[in-house]
């Protein structure tokens, strides 16, 4: 990989994790600190990988089983 090419890679890795961060208080519309099904619906990778990430199966996401969300 070129410097360039490894440039862009970060940069796109921390982009990405800047969206994460911002991206669970955008979701969490009611503001209780979970996402449900309907609130992660919006974003349709994380939909598909909700029972995934549910880790404790209560259908809610917590904001540490969201940040393992992939897209």
């Amino acid at each position: 990989m070129n410097k360039l090419t490894q440039l862009l890679a970060v940069s796109a890795v921390l982009a990405s994790s800047a969206a994460m961060a911002a991206g669970f208080a955008d979701l969490d519309t009611d503001k209780n600190g979970t996402l449900s099904v309907a609130e992660a619906s919006v974003v349709a990778a994380l939909a598909e990988q909700f029972e995934a990430l549910d880790l404790d199966k209560d259908g809610q996401l917590t904001e540490a089983e969201f940040a393992n969300f992939a897209e």
